[in-house]
């Protein structure tokens, strides 16, 4: 052969010989977690056990290349595969390390996070992931010679391509058609594990749901709210609502768990709710549905940004309202009362580079209650509590009693033991942080009648079922992401300026109850009277005059 023959002999691979490698690539590398559940269920045994294997690969394959198939032309195909190859690494890592899923709740999470807490992410077991399955293959791609034809030809080849796609799936679903569609029924989950078509879903989904319509008018709600024959009467109302974070009951010693993580509120004796629900398994959903009135089966994102909620409410009584927030913000909560960010106040102990510990809520609501004043009051402090996965950074070191711990973002370097540790660590802590704000409470109490409930906005994961931190489908989430602690504590004052009996409420405390009730409690226990009240959803009603 000569050698003008082997120089114009045709260099690289064609567009679609390369969609089809990356979509392998991408069925196997980046979708262990997919494999695992598959494989952990109710598959078939023998020869058709492993025939189905082979087919559940053919499809992913498949519909891996089917999507490809979209951005392989000139000029976009290696850029479009290089930005799936980088998001496909980060998201394995996710599903990998943590057993979570990737939809658009979880897009979402990731979207509304600040710097402070994405930084906390960082780690090297990620810098790991994004290198191996993300750097490396990226930059194997950019040297690789592909080979494009006239467009009228390379139309025509990706028609043909696509075809095929369809025709494999076609044909690896058709032998096992009721192995498919039992295991789509029972292991919904999968669908958000097979990368990077749970990335397509996630971003699909996302855009529908935040994309801009018409602006939004917010609906008033409550506008007849006013405060009962008690206001002027007596002492001013202080109501402090803490929201919690990722404090899940299981881990409350007040509801049975053996280790000691409430010794300072044993003491104090709050009424502790331990058959509580959220309302969802992630803050940017549970933040705003526990304030609305719209409830879990009626709660959309949409609907809640288009309609004022429990604060808007309190405020048309005449209250003053203020969201004192050490999170990330009151997801548009507060978007009509006042909100401060204890990150962005002036540096005071106990807060850092990383942001504050909750105590700086204690002292912030100290300096609030310094000032005089006769008014009726509600705040809500929004609390860190047992944000993960860097659960190390939410306690003082005085707090770490359960050793050892995990000192890392990367939760699949620490045993088991070591992450339910620090985890209760963050509980023991929140103990202390809810137990100061009572006793700052009864220093109030000779001024004003005060109280607090604390509810937590979801629950927390640390290893049980092979899943850490929150954020599951709520449908497939377990209990730990969604059984949640809620406690109330009323001072003598408050007590009589209500007329609540404390044995009713203790006769409450175990009921089934669920953030759903979160909206119509607090308007019962603050005496407020509006059309919108629903006594049915007051855990409470019943337990103070009306």
């Amino acid at each position: 052969m000569s050698d003008s023959t082997v120089s114009t002999a045709p260099r690289g691979i064609g567009a679609n010989s390369l969609t089809a490698l990356a979509a392998a690539l991408l069925a196997l590398a980046y979708s262990a977690s997919f494999w695992r559940q598959l494989l952990a269920a109710d598959l078939p045994g023998g020869l058709r056990g492993a025939l189905f294997l082979l087919a559940a690969f053919a499809v992913v394959f498949a519909f891996n290349g089917l999507l490809l198939s979209f951005v392989a032309w000139r000029g976009l195909q290696k850029p479009a595969l290089a930005l799936v190859l980088l998001l496909s690494a980060g998201a394995a890592y996710f599903m990998d390390g943590y057993g979570a899923v990737i939809d658009r709740h979880a897009l979402q999470s990731v979207l509304e996070t600040d710097l402070r807490e994405g930084s906390e992410w960082l780690s090297w077991s990620m810098a790991g992931y994004l290198l191996v399955l993300g750097v490396l293959p990226v930059l194997a791609l950019w040297k690789l010679p592909v080979r494009y034809r006239p467009w009228p030809r390379e139309l025509a080849g990706r028609a043909g391509f696509m075809i095929a796609m369809l025709a494999v799936m076609g044909l690896a679903v058709l032998p096992f058609s009721r192995e498919f569609s039992s295991t789509a029924r029972n292991h919904a989950q999968l669908r958000h594990l097979a990368t990077p078509a749970n990335l397509f879903n996630a971003v699909r989904g996302y855009a529908k749901h935040a994309a801009p319509g018409a602006p939004v008018v917010v609906e008033p709600l409550g506008t007849d709210a006013h405060g009962g024959s008690r206001y002027g009467v007596r002492k001013p109302v202080l109501m402090v609502i803490v929201v919690g974070e990722s404090a899940r009951a299981d881990s409350f010693s007040l509801a049975g768990y053996p280790r000691q993580t409430n010794p300072e509120l044993a003491k104090i004796a709050p009424v502790f709710f331990p058959n509580v629900s959220s309302c969802g398994t992630n803050t940017a959903t549970s933040l705003p549905c526990m304030f609305s009135d719209l409830g879990r089966a009626r709660y959309e994102e949409a609907a809640a940004r288009g309609r004022e909620n429990l604060l808007d409410v309190i405020a048309h009584a005449g209250l003053q309202v203020e969201w004192e927030d050490n999170n990330t913000g009151s997801k548009g909560v507060a978007a009509r009362q006042r909100e401060e960010s204890m990150a962005k106040l002036a540096a005071a102990a106990p807060c850092d580079a990383d942001g504050c510990l909750d105590e700086r809520l204690v002292e912030h609501l100290r300096d609030e209650l310094a000032a005089p004043g006769t008014e009726d009051k509600v705040f809500v402090l929004h609390q860190i509590g047992s944000h993960g996965p860097a659960y190390f950074k939410r306690y003082p070191k005085q707090f770490e009693r359960f050793t050892p711990t995990c000192q890392s973002v990367a939760l699949q370097d620490c045993t088991t033991e070591q992450i339910r540790n620090s985890y209760d660590n963050t509980i023991l802590y929140t103990d202390h942080v809810l137990a100061a704000l009572i006793r700052l409470l009864e220093h109030e109490a000779g001024d004003r009648a005060p109280a607090l409930l604390y509810l937590s906005d979801h629950g927390e994961s640390t290893g049980e079922h092979g899943l850490y931190l929150h954020g599951a489908p709520y449908a497939l989430a377990p209990g730990e992401q969604t059984h949640v602690p809620m406690l109330l504590w009323t001072s003598p004052a408050f007590q009589r300026w209500r007329g609540l009996d404390s044995g009713c409420v203790q006769a409450r405390r175990s009921d089934p109850l669920s953030h759903d009730h979160l909206f119509h409690t607090v308007l019962g226990l603050l005496d407020l009277q509006t059309t919108v009240y629903e006594p049915k959803l007051d855990a409470l009603a019943g337990c103070a005059p009306a």
